[in-house]
């Protein structure tokens, strides 16, 4: 084994051949017995084969030594037989219960290979998940977290970008990786992400080009070990486009005004009132309102906003004239025309989601809680 297989040559021989030589006398007892294994036998070839799992063999490997294991017995039972004047069908007949027998084991092995594979992988992954929540919610120390990131691959002086998006059907995780840049290759690697209450939450070496069809929001850059600053960013990003049915990747400054629009509540109510509740309800309160803020929306230039809504430039003005006669309100006074865009942004969330309390509310507890980091089976 050790001449033919370069993992093998790598180990003591005291740590391989014990196991080895239980299992060729197991089969051997069993083959002179002529009786099926115990559960107790097969539960030792599991754990035989959960051992070299955790040794660090792959199965390829640990499958190819078992092979050399049956030749050598095979080449000893014919050479015993020779000597005794077997016959060949009779040792014909003993290979082939021997192959039997190996089956079976060989399969065990695997099952247990298998199963130690999947509870590394998941103690992998949550150990990862508990450094990448570190660094996301500042919850390990500077020093930890560089010395961690060593251990992963990642360059602990490059600035990194804190990032959060939230999966669609139209763009699952799968999807939200590969525009990320986190497919598998053989260079270092460009970043980590895990699922974090459901989003898919951590850090990428530069920001995603191409287009998006699920919200993605990123941070600032900065050191692995000064993230969190970063994070909050990238959360209140996601979260403002999300409630404002903006696909794509945004930052805050992308956003404007609109993150302080979601989370101000209590300006939101002041400007609601004076700039919303005086005009008239009924069918005309839409049509000014929209008039309203596509002219806004356009830099105040009602040829554009006629052209835009597809009516006549005196129907734009008629219905901003309208506005102002409602409300007080001069709109060519900038400080009043930016609080009016600023209740009609408000109004028209929550004309969509009829939650924005709710959304506001817990902005501030997605970008501090610590909890909640769902595993992801393919780390990056």
């Amino acid at each position: 084994m050790k001449a033919e297989i370069p993992l093998y040559a790598q180990r003591d021989p005291d740590e391989l051949l014990p196991a080895i030589r239980v299992n060729v006398r197991v089969i051997l007892q069993h083959l002179g017995e002529s009786r099926e294994f115990t559960d107790l036998e097969l539960a030792e070839f599991r754990d035989y084969g959960g051992a070299r799992a955790r040794q660090g063999i792959p199965t390829e490997e640990m499958l190819r030594a078992w092979r050399l294991s049956l030749r050598q017995v095979l080449d000893a039972m014919i050479a015993a037989g020779r000597e005794f004047g077997v016959s060949d069908s009779v040792l014909l007949e003993l290979a082939r219960d021997l192959l039997d027998a190996t089956d079976a084991a060989t399969l065990a092995f695997s099952q247990g290979h298998h199963s130690a594979e999947l509870e590394l992988a998941r103690e992998d992954q949550h150990r990862r998940d508990d450094f990448l929540r570190g660094v996301l919610f500042a919850s390990l120390g500077p020093a930890e977290i560089l010395k961690q990131a060593n251990h992963y691959g990642l360059d602990p002086e490059k600035r990194y970008f804190a990032v959060r998006a939230q999966p669609t059907p139209a763009m699952p995780v799968e999807a939200i990786e590969h525009l990320l840049g986190l497919v598998f290759d053989s260079s270092r690697p460009k970043g980590m992400v895990a699922l974090v209450n459901g989003d898919v939450a951590g850090f990428i070496d530069r920001p995603p080009k191409g287009r998006s069809r699920a919200v993605i929001g990123i941070g600032t850059p900065a050191r692995i070990d000064g993230l969190e600053p970063s994070f909050r960013r990238a959360t209140r990003a996601m979260v403002t486009a999300a409630a404002f049915d903006m696909t794509g990747v945004h930052d805050l400054a992308s956003l404007g005004l609109l993150p302080a629009v979601l989370d101000d509540t209590d300006v939101a109510e002041e400007l609601t009132s004076r700039y919303i509740t005086p005009v008239t309800r009924g069918a005309p309160k839409g049509q000014i309102l929209e008039t309203l803020l596509c002219y806004l929306t356009l830099g105040m230039r009602a040829e554009a906003t006629a052209e835009r809504m597809s009516v006549h430039h005196n129907t734009v003005r008629y219905r901003l004239h309208r506005y102002e006669e409602l409300t007080g309100v001069d709109l060519r006074d900038r400080n009043c025309a930016l609080e009016a865009w600023w209740a009609l942004q408000r109004s028209r969330l929550e004309h969509h989601t009829r939650q924005v309390p709710a959304i506001a509310n817990t902005v501030s507890e997605l970008i501090q809680s610590p909890h909640g980091v769902d595993p992801v089976e393919r780390p990056r």
